[in-house]
């Protein structure tokens, strides 16, 4: 089979799926099993796939046609500057996060500063790399629940060359004393993409989502704003004096939360909008 008559089959069958990214699916996936760039692809529809690589890009295909993200089959997810490892165990980084980098760059323009920075469910460790990445003399912190996905954060902080200034660890916020492991001093920022999508959306959510990330990442009970009104009290005593918080929501969301945070007397800084005009997250004055 050449590389033509595979992309043709592909598109073919993930659309017949109700894939929306059909054709650059199929073209990632090829590419991805002949270990090939899909620029090559694109400048080479002719080529002759293996059987060895045809097996491959079957198989990668099942997955996709069972709704698994590409970023999954993959292993990889590019965010902000950097490429990050991704497994069944971190939520697949998504280009809405990348408003709070937006505006912790906003924050912060000296990028010489040292900020010491606080990554509340950092995952695959997107949000505090993507800051380190920014800020040369910077140092962050990354809790999870989730060992293995602390081990994924640890992993990808050494492949992006960051893991002299990336820390991890194990807390679980809901419960009490989880904040003993942190700075006295408090932290210049923290930043946060805690689970906000409430449980009666549950069966509303794509399969990509819904099936292949984990639930600790998305749900965050009742209305979505359990993390909100637990991590809110803490806020003030982990930040310094003047430090800011940026935290991501899920849409409409933001006047509730606005008020979460007031009614620990956070200051609100103001609204950060996405590439799709969706207001997304909210920055916090202590």
């Amino acid at each position: 089979m050449r590389v033509f008559e595979a992309l043709n089959e592909l598109t073919r069958r993930f659309s017949a799926c109700g894939i929306e990214s059909a054709r650059t699916d199929a073209r990632l996936l090829t590419a991805f099993a002949m270990k090939l760039s899909p620029v090559s692809l694109k400048m080479h529809p002719e080529t002759e796939i293996s059987e060895e690589a045809l097996k491959k890009l079957q198989e990668y295909a099942a997955r996709r046609e069972n709704r698994e993200p590409v970023s999954k089959i993959l292993g990889t997810r590019g965010f902000w500057s950097l490429d990050f490892k991704v497994s069944a165990d971190v939520l697949d980084p998504r280009p809405d996060s990348e408003t709070i980098i937006e505006t912790v760059l906003s924050l912060f323009p000296d990028r010489s500063s040292p900020l010491e920075v606080l990554d509340l469910g950092t995952g695959s460790g997107c949000l505090a790399l993507s800051v380190l990445a920014e800020y040369r003399n910077a140092s962050a912190t990354g809790v999870d629940v989730s060992d293995k996905a602390l081990s994924i954060a640890v992993e990808n902080a050494k492949t992006n060359g960051l893991s002299d200034r990336f820390f991890s660890v194990c807390a679980d916020w809901r419960k009490d004393g989880w904040t003993s492991f942190f700075k006295n001093q408090g932290y210049d920022l923290i930043i946060s993409n805690p689970p906000y999508i409430a449980e009666s959306e549950r069966e509303s959510l794509e399969p990509e989502v819904l099936n292949f990330d984990p639930p600790e990442a998305l749900f965050g009970g009742a209305d979505g704003l359990f993390a909100y009104r637990r991590l809110a009290p803490f806020l003030p005593v982990l930040l310094k004096r003047g430090g800011a918080g940026v935290f991501e929501f899920g849409k409409g969301q933001e006047n509730k939360v606005k008020e979460i945070f007031e009614s620990v007397g956070l200051k609100f800084g103001g609204f950060g909008t996405d590439l799709g005009g969706i207001v997304r997250c909210i920055t916090v004055f202590c």
